[in-house]
């Protein structure tokens, strides 16, 4: 079953992390989509009145592996295309960048551009499974290692505790973090998802993504959105790191039957899958 965690806890936690408010231009956001009928003009304006926001999202859509056969030109041609979710979640993604801070640290800018693809990816994974929409899966993928910039922040020596942690099983990491710093990326990332209001089910995939005996465990409606966020991001970032020629996780071989069987996806269905997906990073 998925680990949750106790008040007490997370309040120590926070007296010892700032962890950045929700911005002004997302809650803004919300109260525009929350509208019976949402008016497209007013949430384009909104977009276009932070001119790095509607930049950045223009910039996105344009990639190369967004693969749109016409360029767009503008924020309300974004909203026709893509629609208002779409658009939405791509402004949370560049929210949470800028909140966070990466500033000119070149390990942290390298954290961002792979969050970002990564992101894109497991949206892409998505549209093959049931049951889970593509701004879900770009959100949890976006945000599910969003503790790490804010312990880096926290502690100068974080950035040796991540190089160390990329040759660890998943749950030796944690705990290697909870050694060092007191604290573990997967429990702040949580904590940053309950402040920033995103979906609970969202918020519990990032405090669990390093635990993956829960895809043997079953469980509720929300257990199997859980798992199914933190399956499609795995293999996403999976195919990210081989594409950048970074090793193979020392728990893959075992991982990844896990996560296949759990998307009801055939070994040769994904490799298809990640053959799309290699030759879109290359075009981007």
């Amino acid at each position: 079953m998925l680990t949750a965690i106790a008040p007490e806890h997370a309040e120590a936690l926070l007296k010892n992390l700032v962890i950045p408010p929700r911005p002004a231009i997302l809650q803004a956001l919300d109260r525009a989509r929350q509208q019976d009928e949402p008016d497209f003009l007013e949430i384009g304006q909104l977009i276009g009145s932070d001119l790095a926001l509607s930049a950045a999202v223009l910039k996105t859509v344009n990639s190369p592996l967004y693969r749109r056969e016409q360029k767009i030109a503008s924020i309300q041609h974004a909203l026709q295309l893509l629609g208002l979710d779409n658009i939405s979640t791509l402004a949370e993604g560049f929210a949470l960048f800028h909140a966070l801070k990466p500033g000119k640290n070149r390990q942290m800018e390298a954290f961002w551009e792979s969050s970002h693809r990564i992101a894109i990816i497991s949206a892409y994974l998505a549209r093959a499974v049931h049951g889970i929409s593509e701004d879900e899966a770009h959100t949890f993928a976006l945000f599910h290692n969003c503790g790490q910039p804010l312990l880096a922040a926290r502690f100068a020596n974080y950035r040796e505790t991540m190089q160390k942690g990329e040759r660890m099983a998943r749950n030796e990491f944690i705990a290697y973090e909870n050694q060092r710093h007191a604290a573990c990326h997967t429990v702040v990332g949580y904590l940053l998802a309950r402040i920033w209001l995103l979906p609970e089910t969202t918020a519990l995939a990032i405090l669990n993504h390093h635990d993956y005996s829960i895809f043997e465990e079953g469980g509720d409606a929300d257990w199997q959105h859980a798992c199914t966020l933190i399956a499609l991001a795995s293999l996403a970032e999976h195919i990210y790191k081989m594409f950048v020629k970074q090793f193979e996780h020392v728990e893959w071989r075992h991982i990844e039957p896990r996560l296949l069987r759990h998307l009801a996806l055939e070994r040769e269905e994904f490799e298809d899958m990640v053959d799309v997906v290699q030759d879109m990073l290359a075009e981007g």
